[in-house]
């Protein structure tokens, strides 16, 4: 009997154990298999500004974006819960600073060829002389296209180049913005170049028939080393010759009482560049090229080497 007692007190003991997952393999069937991620691709959507002289507000308004891919175009609504279109003032975020226009909003993953902003016919800038419409051609502008990944969350931003995009046609009461000087950039990919321009360079003997010595000051920023300073041109669509390079893109050089004169271009991809250094982008006209002769020319050059999520500071003395 003794016996008996004792090998059922075993068989149960072992019963559970094996239950508990104390002995053998059989626990490994009990656990539940992990997840498959879930995680949305989504997509945000910032606006900048590189500004340009003697415009007060340049406000831009937009209903819509579009993806553009290989089926019908995705439109997304940026009107606000009042159906209220997003308007934005380029001169309230210049530099590092923007608005969002997108913010996390979930898209199917795949390469889309375009990205295209709907502007509403109530744009306008404001100058000195006056308010005027800010027109777009067609009411779009038309930008190129980026390819997201599964479960990627990708912030892009459009960065308002308003030196190079804002064209004042003749005799028309109007000014247009272009696609020309916008561009459409992801922000884990780009960095920024800061600095400071020495008060000599402002005040050089080629600066001096300005009728505001603060006016017209700006770095152009063009792509690649080993540029000689007098092949660095203007902002025009079309170069006077071979030699001669154009810019990427351009941004202002501000006067403060404590800091001197000072400039950020930010939104930059990563890459080697060139930094030339005017007081003469008054003279530089938009789609025409001009020169030493239309006084306009670069007065000095830096060169930086730009990595992603950097911020390089070059200073002209």
């Amino acid at each position: 009997m003794q016996t008996i007692k004792n090998s059922l007190i075993m068989a149960l003991a072992g019963t559970v154990l094996t239950a508990c997952g104390g002995s053998g393999d059989s626990s490994d069937t009990l656990q539940p298999e992990p997840p498959e991620s879930t995680l949305p691709t989504t997509l945000s959507v910032n606006v900048s500004d590189a500004p340009v002289d003697d415009a007060l507000a340049v406000v831009v308004e937009f209903d819509s974006v579009e993806l553009v891919g290989t089926g019908n175009p995705i439109v997304i609504d940026v009107r606000d819960e009042q159906d209220n279109p997003k308007q934005v003032d380029l001169l309230q975020f210049q530099g590092a600073d923007f608005d969002s226009l997108l913010e996390d909003v979930e898209v199917p993953a795949g390469t889309y060829e375009q990205f295209r902003l709907n502007v509403t016919e109530n744009s306008y800038i404001e100058l000195e002389q006056g308010t005027f419409a800010l027109r777009v051609p067609s009411g779009q502008l038309k930008l190129d296209g980026f390819t997201l990944a599964e479960e990627q969350q990708a912030t892009f931003t459009v960065e308002f180049d308003l030196r190079k995009a804002l064209v004042d046609p003749p005799g028309r009461a109007e000014v247009q913005l272009k696609p020309r000087g916008v561009r459409l950039v992801q922000n884990d990919l780009t960095g920024a170049i800061e600095g400071s321009v020495a008060q000599s360079l402002v005040l050089a003997e080629v600066c001096l028939d300005k009728t505001d010595v603060n006016k017209g000051n700006a770095v152009y920023i063009y792509q690649g080393h080993t540029h000689e300073l007098s092949n660095l041109g203007d902002d025009t669509d079309e170069a006077a010759d071979e030699s001669e390079v154009s810019p990427y893109t351009i941004g202002e050089v501000d006067f403060d009482d404590e800091q001197g004169y000072r400039f950020e271009v930010a939104y930059l991809p990563a890459g080697e560049y060139t930094v030339g250094f005017t007081c003469l982008a008054l003279n530089d006209v938009p789609e025409s090229d001009e020169g030493a002769e239309q006084g306009f020319e670069i007065q000095a050059k830096l060169e930086v080497v730009l990595s992603a999520e950097q911020t390089v500071t070059v200073d002209f003395e």
